[in-house]
């Protein structure tokens, strides 16, 4: 088998992926408090390139540091397309969607290479199947393009399963694995332990070989991030490191949440793969080639349950593997389904499994568009008040805004600055008191209500779902232009927007 080349990739069902992680950028631009550090960081180097002093993460460093090899690879591939967008006049928020474009690229064409190998093992329509499932669902499609660590390491760890699968570069994969594990996700450990077992026992490797390809593999990536990270930061550091030393010897991660042992498999996985959950048990049973391989994320996912921090993006390394069974059992059913009334019916029912996919994902799209209310309200504000901006530009004057952490954690980020006359705060733990001493010219405040300012601006925000069989409120939505859907995505108010009154000293200026 000849390794698939990237140029190779690009097919109808790879521009299908494409397009549909390219449509999440576009409706859901803004980013969470999550992925704040490389958005940050990615502007950071694309508009202060070596000048670490304007770099963000020097006021707010995070509760554990973080690599900037990620970004400075987005950033890298970003920075020619930026440039000529900024030429043009566009704002930085183009920028944005730029890198987010990029990544999503990128993360498309590691899961072609991985769809490339399973399309050499198990046949072509299984590797179309594959991407067809991919680009049905929506937490794989709507991160792919989003900067966390746990998507550089999904990208590492797609390159590294190609290999895997096909049998043929086990050293490649050791290598990739070990990059994935040492400098974006620490907690895939356990993950590239499973696979390296595999690989013994399927003799695609032996163990010395194994061994010291992953310990030098593994120096090398500890080389790199070091040498690297600890020059953004100032000071000798290993990011991945310090975040296992939180995660394990201090025990810190459940401040952020825990959840019951069962999670991952009662809830995330089901929303996850949606309608691929089903396909990928028959999948298992159907193709024998997969079972041990399952068996092996199975495993991995029953012992990450032990942790009692849960999030659906800690399993996106391994949720394309799923996705490979769903494939190979999709394709037996489609060529099986004119051979009796039992194939026909598993058929139907995939076909139902498929339109539930996608249904379910366009609900969570939509959905995902409220959920960044203070991404909104920054650009909202920098629209209603641009004849004030301009005034405060013709007489030399600044227009000081504060930014509440309930909007600094739901889509602000320095992509969303306009520059001068805007001078942008993020200082926290402030009383109203202080607020006020300090004269901020505008507030973005989960408040309503501000004394010695007046509201101008609400942003709603996501506040759950409400479902109706009412056919006389599907007749009423079909009057108002909207599709009679049984689903109404409800809103509230959460976020917003204060201008100082004209009476009120500035503190500022």
């Amino acid at each position: 088998m000849k390794s698939a080349r990237f140029g190779s990739l690009v097919d109808g069902w790879t521009v299908l992926l494409l397009l549909a992680v390219w449509m999440h950028v576009f409706l859901a631009t803004f980013t969470k408090v999550e992925e704040s550090f490389n958005v940050q960081a990615m502007h950071d180097m694309l508009e202060f390139r070596s000048d670490l002093r304007n770099y963000d993460h020097q006021t707010f460093p995070g509760v554990v540091p973080r690599t900037f090899l990620g970004a400075m690879w987005v950033s890298t591939f970003s920075a020619g397309p930026y440039y000529i967008l900024r030429a043009f006049g566009l704002p930085k928020a183009a920028g944005l969607i730029c890198a987010r474009l990029i990544l999503g690229t990128i993360t498309v064409l590691a899961l072609a290479r991985l769809r490339a190998s399973v399309a050499l093992v198990l046949g072509t329509s299984v590797g179309q199947a594959f991407m067809l499932l991919t680009s049905l669902q929506f937490h794989l499609p709507y991160y792919a393009s989003r900067p966390l660590p746990n998507t550089f390491a999904l990208a590492l760890a797609s390159l590294a399963h190609a290999d895997w699968v096909s049998g043929k570069r086990p050293q490649r994969a050791i290598v990739l694995m070990a990059a994935a594990v040492v400098i974006f996700r620490c907690d895939l450990l356990p993950w590239a332990g499973l696979m390296g077992m595999h690989m013994l026992l399927e003799r695609q490797i032996s163990i010395g070989r194994g061994l010291a390809i992953g310990a030098l593999a593994a120096a090398g990536s500890l080389a790199v991030t070091v040498l690297v990270d600890s020059a953004f930061w100032g000071r000798w550091l290993w990011p991945e490191g310090e975040v296992l030393w939180f995660n394990t010897a201090e025990n810190r991660s459940s401040e952020w949440g825990t959840m019951p042992p069962h999670w991952y498999f009662s809830s995330a996985l089901p929303r996850a793969l949606l309608g691929a959950l089903p396909l990928a048990v028959l999948g298992v049973m159907l193709e024998r080639r997969l079972r041990s391989k399952l068996a092996c994320v199975l495993m991995y996912i029953a012992a990450y349950s032990l942790l009692p921090h849960k999030e659906v993006r800690f399993l996106f390394p391994v949720l394309p593997l799923f996705n490979v069974a769903a494939a190979a059992g999709l394709a037996r059913i489609y060529h099986n389904r004119q051979k009796g009334l039992l194939w026909q019916g598993l058929w139907l029912s995939a076909l139902a499994l498929l339109a539930c996919s996608a249904g379910a994902a366009v609900l969570m799209t939509a959905v995902s568009r409220c959920n960044y209310p203070g991404g909104y309200a920054l650009a909202n504000m920098h629209a209603a008040e641009a004849s004030a901006a301009a005034e405060a530009l013709r007489s030399g004057r600044n227009l000081t805004i504060h930014i509440d952490v309930a909007a600094a954690m739901t889509g602000v980020s320095r992509f969303g600055e306009h520059g001068i006359p805007w001078v942008y705060s993020k200082v926290e733990d402030m009383s109203d008191t202080d607020i006020r001493d300090m004269g901020y010219d505008y507030m973005i405040s989960p408040k309503a209500t501000l004394a010695g300012y007046q509201h101008i601006i609400s942003q709603e925000g996501y506040a759950g779902m409400r479902i109706s069989l009412s056919l006389r409120e599907a007749w009423q939505k079909v009057l108002n232009g909207q599709l009679p859907l049984p689903v109404t995505i409800l809103k509230e108010p959460q976020l917003h927007v204060h201008r100082q009154l004209l009476n009120h000293t500035r503190a500022l200026s």
